[in-house]
């Protein structure tokens, strides 16, 4: 796994504490925008910061469920398998897809991204989740 290297590390670090800083503001849509930001800093490829790749990505997207803009969660939820090369896979990219493709009405899409992190997460994808993701799949 990749670290960064200053002066990339600074920039990356205050661009990501400045989107905190919004987005506990209630600025959400600025909040995306510097993170957004932060990526353009990460070098290529970009997944070998496995850390800061996938939850860079992962915020950008649940950051984009509280603005109901999954139009732009989707171009995002694409980008997740690029990141995080080094992590444990848990299916927890698959199931932000599902998340995504269930709220664009793309059931039977989000119902195949629930089944494979269903089974690469032994069931725990769906713990702390909204209950209408494993209702869906279940039915």
């Amino acid at each position: 796994m990749a670290k960064l290297q200053s002066p990339i590390k600074e920039k990356f670090e205050n661009l990501v504490n400045k989107s905190n800083e919004q987005f506990e503001n209630g600025k959400h849509n600025d909040s995306i925008i510097t993170l957004e930001e932060a990526w353009d800093l990460l070098p290529e490829p970009k997944g070998v910061y496995s850390e800061e790749s996938f939850y860079l990505v992962k915020d950008i997207i649940d950051t984009c469920f509280i603005l109901k803009d999954y139009k732009k969660a989707k171009e995002w939820s694409n980008k997740i398998y690029i990141t995080g090369l080094a992590r444990k896979d848990t299916g927890k990219k698959e199931f932000i897809s599902g998340k995504v493709a269930f709220e664009l009405g793309e059931v039977e899409v989000a119902k195949e991204f629930f089944d494979i992190a269903n089974k690469k997460s032994e069931g725990r994808c769906f713990e702390g989740e909204d209950p209408k993701y494993l209702r869906y799949f279940k039915s």
